[in-house]
């Protein structure tokens, strides 16, 4: 991880994709090589798990903005995303 003085631009930043990952650690602007998979494959169990990780990413874009902002609401106090209680919700039932 290297600490830079600012942020570059949105083009510099895409430039390096798949090269270099920018983003801000504590408040602090900083740079490190794109992160990589160690090799290690995935256990059947994981790939089993594909699927409805699939379907709730897609529900998420399809869901009403009536439901999506209640979750918004959920998630506002808290560290996780509104998406994350989606996503929640349909695992746990």
């Amino acid at each position: 991880m290297a600490i830079i003085k600012e942020m570059p631009g949105r083009k510099i930043i895409d430039g390096f994709k798949g090269k270099l990952d920018f983003y801000y650690y504590m408040g602090v602007p900083v740079c490190r090589k794109w992160p990589r998979s160690q090799g290690k494959s995935q256990t059947p169990a994981s790939i089993a798990q594909w699927p409805m990780f699939t379907y709730v990413a897609q529900s998420w874009i399809t869901i009403s903005p009536f439901v999506r902002e209640a979750y918004y609401s959920i998630a506002a106090d808290c560290g996780l995303h509104a998406k994350d209680w989606f996503t929640r919700g349909y695992i746990t039932g």
